[in-house]
């Protein structure tokens, strides 16, 4: 068909404009919907914790491919829409890189950068094989491919290592463009090319970015034992990040300019178990780096990591910190210190994630992390240290004395939400039935703010307690979302008891939680999941 003879040609430049900017967001809303497809079995994600052992169902549906770029097919309907596509750089200033584009990668990211001109660059790589989705999990054999199936085929891995060089390489000239960069890669090898490219000089200072995400899949890169250091990547540049992700990647890479009074979101995930650290990977070494974030707001510490030398610390402040996550197989390693010399006048949501239900504290090292938020709820004539409005316990199985557990509920005032979340077991028991009164007196009262209540795997009965006697002395809970055991034995004294229905409407909502999203903190703090009638 002719451009004469065609409908669309009749359309003036200024539809046709909203129609390339729609056509703009539906892939990058598309690309963003592949990148979430990072699940190995129902229940993994990407950012799940790292372990060695974690299984692998062969009999899985396979990935899809990357989704086409329906911008560059428009490039090529005619020489009007190219011409004009072309004048318009706001088009191209998302760059949405994967493995699975392979060759046609590399010429994906120059048609990018040409056509952006001066604009401001947002960047995100995949460097993840379609069939091997996770770094260890077996490669999956590639199917007969047609030309019209939307599958990529497999490439070899030193050809993909090329083309991630080359890509670094044109995207690096354009650092000064840089207002978002995401990594996110299933290879150790992939992701220190990738740093150390970026660790050489560049011609332009590092002045745009403001969120930089660097994400190693379920795995994590060591340090090198024999430097203090690592390269530093953008040498002699003090970018304004806000919104940093070191994810399987440790801090070592970074200057200490880049934790500034510009950061308010951080996330580390990271550990420094079996000998894999060095001087800039201690705990003291982070902590020092953090005194700096005068306005961090948000921060998720997910780490394996040394305790802190008390010696040689000082107390540290974070004015403006609202939500800290603590996500930690080793929780008495230092989560007990790190509240102890952090001042965090400000926090209000805090979340604990036991990570592992395998894994047990016994009862005095768990103690520690309790007698230090007591310390920081004690009122004192002006203020107590802490005033938490929401407090998150997932996959929390640590038992504890119910006399501490009374003391810190009857200080905590100002609890408005309190999670006791998936994965804790016999546990939630015992958080759960620290909420009963033990006097009439408000006084003594555990949460006495407590206006919603998240609790999973407890038996009825005890949901009941908590709902009717807590009612006469605080009036009714606004919320309560439970979900019942799913295959909890029931001791045989309680076989044949009924549990009456006399509780729910003295809730004024009561939501029956079924089938979670995930037991991920943030899954859970954020109530995704599905509901029972």
């Amino acid at each position: 068909m002719t451009n004469s003879n065609c409908y669309i040609d009749r359309l003036p430049d200024d539809v046709l404009r909203m129609v390339f900017e729609s056509v703009c967001e539906k892939d990058q809303a598309a690309f963003h919907d592949y990148s979430m497809q990072n699940e190995v079995q129902k229940g993994r994600y990407w950012d799940d914790w790292y372990q060695d052992d974690y299984w692998h169902d062969d009999s899985e549906k396979e990935s899809n491919g990357p989704p086409p770029s329906a911008l560059i097919a428009a490039m090529c309907v005619c020489n009007r829409w190219h011409c004009l596509m072309s004048q318009i750089p706001a088009l191209w200033t998302v760059v949405q890189i994967s493995f699975g584009d392979c060759a046609a990668s590399l010429e994906k990211v120059r048609t990018f950068l040409k056509l952006s001109g001066t604009h401001p660059l947002k960047i995100m790589l995949l460097w993840n094989d379609a069939h091997n989705p996770f770094n260890g999990a077996p490669r999956r054999t590639s199917p007969s491919y047609d030309l019209n199936v939307n599958i990529p085929a497999l490439v070899d891995q030193s050809i993909a290592g090329a083309y991630l060089v080359l890509i670094i390489l044109e995207l690096y000239a354009h650092v000064h463009r840089w207002r978002e960069f995401t990594l996110r890669t299933t290879s150790k090898t992939r992701i220190r090319q990738a740093l150390v490219l970026m660790s050489r000089p560049s011609v332009h200072p590092v002045n745009m970015l403001e969120k930089l995400h660097l994400q190693l899949v379920h795995d994590q890169l060591k340090v090198d034992r024999r430097h203090h250091h690592e390269p530093l990547i953008f040498p002699g540049s003090t970018p304004p990040i806000n919104d940093l992700i070191l994810f399987g990647t440790s801090w070592s890479w970074l200057s200490p300019s880049i934790f500034s009074s510009h950061l308010v979101n951080l996330r580390i995930h990271y550990c420094t178990d079996g000998g894999n650290r060095n001087a800039a990977t201690t705990t003291n070494a982070l902590l020092q780096l953090l005194g700096a974030l005068v306005n961090l707001q948000t921060l998720a510490l997910e780490l394996d990591i040394d305790p802190l030398l008390r010696a040689y610390i000082s107390p540290i402040a974070l004015p403006r910190l609202h939500y800290l996550a603590m996500k930690s197989r080793k929780m008495h390693c230092w989560i007990e210190d790190f509240l102890h010399f952090l001042h965090m006048p400000n926090l209000r949501i805090l979340t604990l994630d036991g990570v592992s239900s395998e894994f047990m504290l016994i009862e005095i090292q768990f103690e520690g992390i309790l007698q230090e938020l007591i310390r920081l709820t004690d009122k004192n004539p002006s203020s107590s240290l802490l005033e938490l409005d929401e407090l998150h316990l997932v996959n929390f199985a640590h038992h504890t004395d119910p006399q501490l557990l009374h003391r810190l509920y009857k200080q905590m005032t100002s609890v408005k939400v309190l999670t006791l979340g998936p994965g804790a077991f016999y546990a939630n028991d015992e958080f759960a039935m620290g909420l009963l009164p033990t006097s009439r007196e408000l006084a003594d009262f555990p949460l006495p703010g407590l206006r919603t209540l998240v609790v999973f795997d407890i038996p009825r009965s005890f949901v009941r307690r908590i709902v009717l006697e807590r009612l006469s002395l605080v009036g009714p809970l606004e919320e309560l979302y439970y979900q019942e055991p799913d295959s909890r034995p029931v001791p045989e004294e309680e076989e044949d008891i009924i549990v009456p229905d006399d509780w729910q409407h003295q809730v004024e909502k009561y939501h029956r939680i079924d089938n979670l999203k995930s037991d991920r903190y943030c899954d859970v703090v954020s109530r995704q999941w599905s509901y029972l009638a």
